[in-house]
This record gives structure tokens, sequence and C-alpha cells, in this order.
């Protein structure tokens, strides 16, 4: 019992004080002499409630005092129990000092109220009188279900105890749900492209069939034209599945509420298809277990970084040692291993995330050379991610090196880059390939950046690379 006090002491539980019984008032002149229709009818004149309305309705009533942002939500029961109204939707006035409901026409008979909620305007229950047996039962003097009996020609008052919902789910008084159907329109900007994978950007729009799935499994079938499209679809938390289609292709995508929100018609979101032009995909995550990555130091010219989170390059000063200190990296990733053994390679792309600092170029004449610069270059020798030092680094070549440009106020976190000479040498000269160095370039000008390796413990921060390949017809 202490828990049940402890809660009934609470101030969270706003009450309208009402009557269990049942007033005959007078007689209305709409309704027409030997009818058997009578009227029910809800007030309120507890200061807890009126105050708690007025501050959430924050003076949004029409001119006739209606607060249409609020509404009563009832659900009764003949006496044979058969439902005669549903989840009912019942304005609320402002009357002087007090709310009155909107008049229910029914027949003359006895009655049960079995569901008595109150919801704003976005469709959420913020009041509710709990059933009885109900863990909040208890606060209220008298719990659903309550008779009550229409007299024909007559206006029956009833006063119901309400209890603010708040974090309480609906179990705790008594209902399964509170199943209000207002549903919140969710429009969002979206686009089909051909997506040639050599091509970085997208090609043209084109037709599809889009299918979505929403938070709670509803689907929704939509044809997008060639041209960026406004759809409308059920508002909910969390994530959305589209499917694109088109005759000969298929391909999935995710979304969050967010981020269909966010979309506009100068920001859609781009939904890639294929082309259909004999290129296949593979994309691959390095790890610990499928790639080989070493950062090396000039600062510890003997000491192996093999299992180091970070594949960095840098040229910047040692605020310890007050020096400066000089960091490359090596990677090594076999691809062609995973690939049938006839692919012909077309292009691959290295996308790698800042996880760490990305440092200023400090130079006086940056007009020659662009700020946080630096290269790719193959390596020809032989090396072992547990061994390799600064002191005992292998050799690479200049020929096929990729120079990548990073600009912090420009790039995201996520930088992609085509690494394709790399693998598909523009220079024919036979040189062994095991993987490639980053270096900062120039390495005599203090910069450089910090990428997440695959030793990284974020496993979304590791690099991934993306290889568009044909094979033979």
């Amino acid at each position: 019992m202490e828990r049940l006090t402890g809660l009934a002491s609470k101030t969270l539980f706003l009450m309208a004080f009402l009557m269990c019984t049942f007033t005959s008032c007078e007689k209305d002149p709409g309704n027409e002499p030997g009818s058997d229709l009578g009227q029910l009818e809800f007030n309120f004149s507890s200061d807890d409630l009126q105050e708690s309305l007025k501050s959430t309705v924050d003076g949004d009533s029409t001119e006739n005092g209606d607060f249409a942002y609020y509404k009563l939500l009832i659900s009764v029961v003949d006496e044979d129990g058969v439902v005669v109204l549903d989840k009912e939707a019942v304005s609320l006035y402002k009357f002087w000092d007090g709310f009155i409901s909107e008049k229910v026409e029914l027949k003359e008979g006895t009655y049960t109220l079995t569901e008595f909620m109150i919801i704003n305007s976005n469709g959420e229950v913020v009041f509710a009188t709990p059933k009885e047996g109900s863990p909040l039962a208890y606060l209220v003097e008298k719990p659903l279900p309550v008779n009550f009996i229409i007299e024909a020609s007559d206006v029956t008052g009833l006063r119901i105890e309400v209890i603010p919902v708040g974090d309480h789910p609906p179990e705790d008084f008594g209902y399964v749900n509170f199943g209000i159907g207002i549903v919140r329109p969710l429009a969002f900007f979206t686009a089909a492209y051909i997506n040639h994978p050599l091509i970085m950007a997208p090609s043209r729009f084109i037709e599809a069939n889009l299918d979505v799935y929403d938070p709670e499994g509803k689907y929704y079938e939509f044809k997008l034209e060639a041209k960026v499209n406004e759809l409308v679809i059920k508002g909910l938390r969390g994530n959305y599945i589209f499917l694109l289609k088109t005759d000969d292709y298929e391909k999935k995508f995710m979304f969050s509420y967010r981020e269909l929100k966010m979309s506009s018609e100068d920001n859609p979101l781009l939904l890639p298809i294929g082309d259909n032009s004999g290129i296949y995909e593979m994309e691959f995550m390095a790890s610990p277990d499928t790639t080989m990555d070493a950062m090396i130091t000039d600062l510890n010219g003997n000491e192996n970084f093999g299992d180091h989170p970070m594949f960095s390059a840098s040229f910047k000063s040692e605020p310890i040692l007050t020096v400066m200190r000089t960091t490359r990296s090596l990677m090594y990733y076999d691809i062609r291993r995973y690939l049938p053994k006839s692919a012909t390679i077309k292009k691959v792309q290295l996308t790698l995330t800042v996880t760490g600092d990305i440092y200023t170029m400090q130079q006086q004449n940056t007009d020659m050379l662009p700020m946080y610069t630096g290269v790719f270059k193959q390596i020809v020798e032989e090396w072992k991610e547990e061994g390799v030092t600064w002191n005992n680094q292998p050799e690479t070549t200049d020929a096929n090196k990729v120079i990548i440009y990073y600009n912090p106020w420009i790039d995201f976190n996520k930088r992609t880059y085509d690494i394709t000479r790399l693998f598909v040498p523009v220079d024919k000269a036979n040189y062994p390939n095991y993987g490639f160095m980053f270096t900062h370039y120039p390495e005599n000008i203090s910069g450089g950046i910090e990428f997440g390796s695959s030793d990284a413990k974020n496993r979304d921060d590791r690099p991934v690379f993306k290889v568009y390949y044909t094979l033979p017809l």
C-alpha cells in the first residue's frame, strides 16, 4: 500500500472531481413532442483541469469559445452490451469559468460509459478515466464502467474523474491501447536516377515503381515520374523501407522519419538504380581479419603500430617534445581474392571516415599548393602488419599515385576517393602491388588528417572498398 499512497500523493495527477450522479436538466425545445431521443452532456468545473487545458491551449480558442484543439473521446454500450458509440469524438466548449461538452444524442434507455479520454490536437490522449481493476483505478472514486440513463427530451449531465496520462502506458488505465485513429501525414521529396558506376554524379532521372513500408508495416505503392516527386504517407517515428523497382532491377533503401521530413524539392532523397550495362558492384569493409594496415612514425622509428585505430598521415608538432612528428600509414586489401577470376575491374572507390583531427596547413603561400592534401602511393615491396616500422618501411612508387584533397569546411566525415589507378595502373610498368602507403603531401608543411583504420573499435569508422567490374559475355 505504500506504493499506492505515494502515487496518490503526486501532484501530477490532476483530477476533475465529478458527480457520478445523473441530473435531469430542463427540456430541450429542439426535441419534438413524442420523440424517444434524449441528450448526454459532460461538464468540467475543476480548477486544476481548467488551468491545465487553458495553459496547453494557450488562447487558441475560436470566437465562440470552442476549444477545437481538445476533444472528448467516449465509448458507450447499451443495456444489451451493443456498442452504440465507439471512441466518438465530442467537442469541448468554454462556458464561463468551466468547460462543457457538445451534446450527444441517444435514444431513451440505460447505457454504460466504457471509455472516457481527452485528446489534444495531435491526437494524443492527455487525460483518461481508469477502468475498474486497473493499476490506477484506486485514484478515482468511481472508475469505469459507469451506468447512466437517458430520458426522452431531457439532457443528462454526467461528470467523471480523469487523470493526466503523462508517461503512463494504456495498461495502467485498463486499456489495451488508447486507439486514437488520428493520422499525421508526412510529405517528402524523392527521385530515382540512373547511376552509372563509372560516373560519380547522377546522370538523369527515370520513371520507376516505389513501394514504401512504414514502421508499422503499412504498405504504400507509388509510380515515380522522371523528376523530383512529392509523396505523402503516414508520419510515424522510426525507419521506413523503400523498395525501388523497374522491369529488371530492384533495390532497397532505409530512411528515418527525420530524413524524410528534412527532404525538400531542392534536396530530395535520391534513389540510384543500375543501368543494366553489365557492370557489377561489390562492397568490402576492412576488418582486422581481412586487412593489413599499420601506422609508422619517425619519432618511434623502431616501434610497430600494427593495431593502431587510426589510418593517418601528418606532419605536425609534438607538444611534449616540441619537435615535429611525421606519420604515415600502410594498407593492403586483396580485392581480387573476393572477385570472380574472370572479373575485369573498372573502378575502385575507397570511403574513409574522419575519426581524429584535421590539422591546419601552416604555409605562407597557398596559391601554388591545395590545402589539406595527401597521397596514396603504390607499395612495391612485401611488408608485414606486425613488423613494419618507420626504419624498415617498404618501397613505394610515384607511378599511379592518387592525390587526395580534404577540406574540413567542404567535406563531410565520410570521404570517398577514386583509387582505381592503384588497381588498374595507368602506367603499364610491371610493378608488384602490395597495397598503398598514405602520406601527407607535401610532408615538409604542417598538416594532416586521421581516418579510422581496420582496427577502429566502431565498425562504421572502418575503411570501405567499393569495386565495379565486368564479366565476360
